[in-house]
């Protein structure tokens, strides 16, 4: 036997009480509730809900905690970091490296974990097409990250040979 159940919102208001506090207050509903994030969701707002999906994932939670030495501050300024369309891989520290890799990479159990929770936040916070091209640079940055890790670029070598770079 299968019973619907339906949510509904049964009443349309709530008391407080206390002696300063006697007034009705409105039960949000989804007809006078915006479900959508603003077309103007600044960078640092999206790295701050990112940020706070990240905390609230056990398993994301713990992982960052010990690759970041247990610094939140510094997890999310990279995310700010990682998250600025203007971000270019050159100059990223080993923190930002991991991460991009935890994001990008579908490897071990954190990666296969992080990736599609990561991209599920950004559809959350910033519809599909935002979310895509949030996507599309965070895989940019990783993929510069391996290019510069298979090509570096070896200026003791090119100074004793006299070869340009």
């Amino acid at each position: 036997m299968t019973i619907p159940v339906h949510m509904e919102i049964q009443a349309n208001s709530y008391t407080v009480r206390g002696p300063a506090l006697s007034q009705a207050l409105p039960i949000p509903t989804t007809a006078n509730r915006k479900l959508e994030i603003p077309a103007g969701l600044s960078t640092a707002d999206l790295a701050f809900g990112v940020f706070a999906a990240f905390r609230a994932h056990p398993h994301v939670c713990n992982v960052l905690t010990h690759i970041s030495r247990s610094n939140w501050n510094h997890v999310e300024s990279v995310l700010n970091a990682i998250l600025d369309p203007a971000t270019t891989s050159d100059g990223l520290s080993p923190l930002p490296h991991n991460i991009l890799d935890l994001m990008c990479a579908e490897r071990g159990v954190t990666g296969r974990t992080l990736k599609p929770y990561f991209h599920a936040v950004l559809h959350r916070l910033l519809g599909p097409t935002a979310a895509e091209r949030t996507i599309d640079h965070v895989e940019t940055l990783r993929a510069g990250i391996e290019r510069k890790a298979e090509y570096p670029t070896d200026t003791s070598r090119t100074a004793a040979t006299g070869d340009k770079a």
